[in-house]
């Protein structure tokens, strides 16, 4: 009897092990399946780079936004603005909410490079920026290495920029600013003498008080960053499939001519 009481609770005891292994299976969602069950797709956007991601008239817009926007409809097969929902993000908190899970992606001017490719997964290539200085009309700087003497020069902390005005320009008096429109407001106020950033963006502030310097420094390539993870593969595929589905139909030409001159 107790030989059958003792089989009997560890025969229980593994119908229970596999159901709750089962069960936690279940639970262990991909990336996808995650924002299929949710409903909506949770983007991460930047709202100070014109003319990517801005605001006018109070609403939330640019070439990134418009582009996410697609996305979601892709992943649900459907036209509307419930497929999505938008977190603004900066240079500096955008991957750590991305891996935090506050937002699925990131479609916020991310260039490709090998150091962010340890952390992060990217899409195929939507855009291709230089960086280039934005200095006063007045102004004879004609070269980053200027700054190595004199000057102070204004990058944006987090970005591609700051990177290459170390390398070229190393001795330089660095200004970091939070964002593109802190930086702007310091050329303005002659605070500094330049700002080193994508040409595409700076162009977005140009008036007839500045110009973009004809010199390039490099070339990014803007994806859509997501997590590194094996559950985000599936994900990563079907992001792949629209921005090639939009390119090979010229929607996404038509997106960047609404905005970029």
């Amino acid at each position: 009897m107790k030989k059958y009481i003792a089989f009997t609770i560890i025969f229980l005891l593994i119908i229970f092990f596999f159901n709750s292994t089962s069960f936690y299976e279940k639970k262990e969602l991909s990336d996808l399946e995650a924002i299929k069950k949710r409903g909506y797709v949770i983007v991460g956007v930047k709202s100070d780079s014109p003319p990517f991601g801005f605001y006018k008239d109070g609403k939330l817009q640019g070439v990134d936004v418009e582009l996410a926007q697609n996305i979601a409809n892709y992943i649900f097969q459907s036209e509307s603005p419930a497929n999505i929902e938008f977190v603004e993000v900066n240079a500096q908190n955008r991957i750590q909410k991305l891996n935090s899970k506050e937002v699925d992606m990131l479609v916020s001017t991310m260039s490709i490079n090998e150091k962010r490719k340890l952390v992060m997964a990217f899409s195929v290539p939507y855009f291709v920026a230089n960086q280039k200085l934005m200095v006063k009309k007045s102004s004879k700087i004609n070269h980053l290495q200027y700054f190595n003497k004199d000057g102070r020069l204004a990058v944006v902390m987090g970005t591609t920029g700051e990177k290459i005005s170390r390398l070229i320009a190393p001795n330089a008096h660095f200004i970091g600013a939070k964002s593109y429109n802190e930086a702007y407001n310091l050329l303005l106020n002659n605070q500094v003498d330049a700002i080193l950033g994508d040409d595409c963006i700076l162009s977005g502030y140009l008036n007839d008080k500045f110009r973009i310097v004809n010199r390039s420094y490099s070339r990014e390539y803007y994806a859509v960053a997501i997590r590194k993870s094996e559950k985000s593969k599936e994900l990563l595929n079907l992001i792949n499939s629209a921005i090639t589905a939009m390119l090979d139909e010229k929607r996404l030409n038509l997106i960047k001519a609404r905005y970029i001159i």
